[in-house]
């Protein structure tokens, strides 16, 4: 580019910065510097040439997710992507990367985690769902960290099941790479309701009227509100003629019992608190007001949740 005409030094110096640059291949410009040399001349002699520069850096590229991580609740940390490419075509180094629970992040269980190395540092953000890692190494060593990050759900009794989007993104230190994206699929595993509070004896006299056996049972389950059955088994010293289990029932909850195994039923979707009060009201009698067989009867209590039997407390 050629500038003449007889004008000032001011004129000439606002003229010069003036001067733009444009590419015609504005999409897919050559990667590299070109280099800018002015000068001038005062009408008798050239002046010192200066140079400016003018690079074009090529964006890093990541490719290689896509995949679904199927994670389940109380499963140990899980690598996310193991086999991501990464390039540069002008840049040895990457500078920086983020792994971020773009769609579906919830802050109080999922957990993004990185083992630092000698040249790369990891920070989680879980308020933002946000995993950085720091410090210039080259490329392979960028794409070896990237493969070992790893997806973990701190909520091991009952999970959110929505599917976290994971967003990958790395920069060579100028410019960041278009983000690729993996997907996390979360499910949970159905935890056994609990029965705590018996261990009790019930003292019966013969001729006694039906009696109470546990007046403060404990019921709980982490992951359902429902209770769908339970069974309440004189398991050890049963005499079927005299032994008799009773329950009256409810709106929700229907009692039978079965003098051949011992076995009284209570069936029918409640919430826990009311199972709980059922138990609780499930009385013992013995029909012998004779001579009834002295030894002792052990109960066993077991609920369902629909999928699980708690595990049995006596």
């Amino acid at each position: 580019l050629t500038l003449s005409g007889n004008a000032t030094k001011a004129q000439y110096e606002a003229a010069l910065e003036s001067i733009i640059y444009s590419n015609l291949a504005e999409s897919f410009p050559t990667v590299g510097t070109r280099t800018i040399t002015w000068s001038i001349n005062d009408g008798d002699t050239d002046g010192s040439a200066a140079t400016s520069f003018i690079r074009f850096n090529a964006s890093p590229t990541l490719t290689g997710a896509g995949g679904t991580l199927p994670f389940s609740e109380g499963d140990s940390a899980a690598v996310i992507e193991s086999a991501l490419s990464l390039s540069d075509d002008d840049d040895a180094n990457i500078a920086s990367a983020t792994i971020t629970i773009s769609s579906g992040h919830v802050s109080s269980e999922d957990v993004l985690a990185f083992t630092n190395t000698s040249e790369i540092t990891g920070s989680w953000d879980s308020s933002t769902g946000e995993l950085t890692l720091s410090g210039p190494a080259t490329k392979a060593q960028y794409e070896a960290a990237l493969e070992t990050v790893t997806y973990r759900n701190t909520n091991t009794d009952d999970p959110n099941n929505g599917t976290r989007t994971v967003s990958w993104v790395v920069n060579d230190g100028t410019a960041n790479s278009s983000a690729i994206t993996s997907t996390i699929s979360v499910s949970d595993v159905n935890d056994a309701p609990i029965l705590a509070g018996a261990g009790g004896t019930l003292s019966f006299t013969e001729g006694g009227g039906a009696a109470v056996i546990d007046s403060d049972v404990g019921l709980s389950d982490v992951d359902d509100t429902n209770i769908e059955s339970a069974t309440i088994t004189i398991s050890d010293g049963r005499v079927s003629s005299e032994d008799v289990l009773a329950f009256t029932n409810t709106s929700d909850i229907t009692g039978s019992w079965d003098s051949d195994s011992g076995v009284l039923t209570l069936s029918g979707s409640a919430t826990t608190a009311q199972y709980e009060a059922a138990l609780e009201s499930v009385t013992y009698q013995n029909t012998n007001t004779d001579d009834p067989n002295n030894g002792s009867r052990t109960v066993s209590w077991v609920v369902n949740d629909g999928t699980a039997n708690s595990s049995a407390i006596t």
